[in-house]
């Protein structure tokens, strides 16, 4: 009870016990031994970081600006093919269903005109038979 009351206004580094024996999760390193190193590495790369800050800024909020319309442009371009094509995927299905009726009607009227055929046939030859027995 008495270190919690000690460490109450302590900030991290400053000391604490209770600082110095927190372990970070990522690391598994205690904090009072990352803290450090991170700054150090934060400093070693203080000048790419300048770099990259200065490139973020110099981009005109007007450049910016346009780029996210452009965005904006294309992916609301990118939704209507996306209906359009969806659109063209059904109209090809009610085609394709089209098609197959018409070869379903094709086979049945071939299948009608061979009837037609065999009664021509039968009707042309009892036509002969009739003629010959005339005759």
């Amino acid at each position: 009870m008495q270190e919690q009351t000690i460490t109450v206004g302590l900030e991290l580094g400053e000391g604490s016990s209770v600082a110095a024996s927190r372990i970070l999760p990522v690391t598994g390193e205690p904090i009072h031994r990352t803290i450090p190193l991170l700054a150090a590495r934060l400093v070693r790369h203080e000048d790419r970081l300048d770099a990259i800050a200065t490139l973020v800024n110099n981009i005109p909020n007007e450049q910016v600006e346009v780029m996210s319309a452009e965005i904006e442009q294309l992916v609301m371009e990118h939704l209507e093919m996306g209906a359009m094509m969806e659109q063209l995927n059904t109209q090809f299905g009610e085609a394709m269903e089209f098609i197959g009726l018409l070869c379903s009607a094709n086979t049945i009227t071939r299948d009608i005109m061979c009837d037609i055929d065999q009664a021509l046939d039968t009707t042309r030859a009892q036509v002969m038979s009739l003629r010959r027995a005339q005759q």
